[in-house]
């Protein structure tokens, strides 16, 4: 809860919200599945399902096709078997995004989302959120280290430091050198991607000889 004032989801207090009526408006991306979490891909993607039957003690045909689904689009589907701590990082990372589609929420939160995947999955990913955004109407939330990532996939963005907003807006007005080396300490350029026009940041790497 906050220190002060209230938080509103689509115009409810969540105070007054039970966990299970939060989850069907919001569904979470962590960056890993917590070790030692005795379950198959298949398992926690249902997990997914679980607050739209709160009461339900198994899952219905719709919820095994809703997680079907949800595996296929973020490519694990031919993992659902798999015990999870036989997964790599970023296979995990992938079944947790298939667990939070599975929700149907209409806004999903993710936190570092292609932190542990490679350049192809980083690029599935991508195409995934943007399907999701501008096809399926979904308000995403990301919350990333990668500038870069934040610049190609969001409308706005917000700069943060120390718990401080530091600027809001289009990746334009927020990815600027000046703002960025104050906020960062190091030295940057920022240019425009060849394909997107989008911002894209480079960091200017300190001489190894202190020249």
């Amino acid at each position: 809860m906050p220190a002060r004032g209230e938080i509103l989801l689509a115009g409810e207090s969540l105070g007054g919200l039970s966990r299970a009526a939060v989850a069907r408006r919001v569904a979470v991306v962590p960056q890993d599945v917590p070790s030692g979490f005795p379950y198959t891909v298949e398992e926690l993607v249902l997990m997914g399902r679980f607050p739209h039957g709160p009461g339900r003690f198994f899952e219905s045909d719709e919820d095994a096709r809703e997680a079907r689904e949800a595996m296929a689009a973020a490519a694990v589907l031919q993992l659902r078997g798999e015990p999870l701590d036989r997964l790599s990082a970023g296979e995990r990372q992938r079944v947790m995004l298939a667990r939070a589609l599975c929700q149907h929420a209409p806004l999903l939160v993710l936190d570092e989302p292609t932190a542990h995947l490679d350049l192809r999955h980083q690029a599935e990913c991508v195409g995934l959120l943007r399907r999701l955004n501008r096809g399926a109407g979904l308000t995403i939330v990301l919350i990333s280290h990668d500038l870069n990532l934040a610049a190609e996939l969001c409308d706005r963005l917000l700069l943060l430091r120390s718990g401080m907003a530091v600027r809001v807006g289009s990746a334009d007005a927020v990815l600027e050198e000046p703002t960025l080396e104050s906020v960062y300490g190091c030295r940057v350029v920022v240019d425009k991607h060849p394909a997107s026009r989008r911002p894209t940041v480079q960091i200017i790497w300190p001489d190894p000889e202190g020249r």
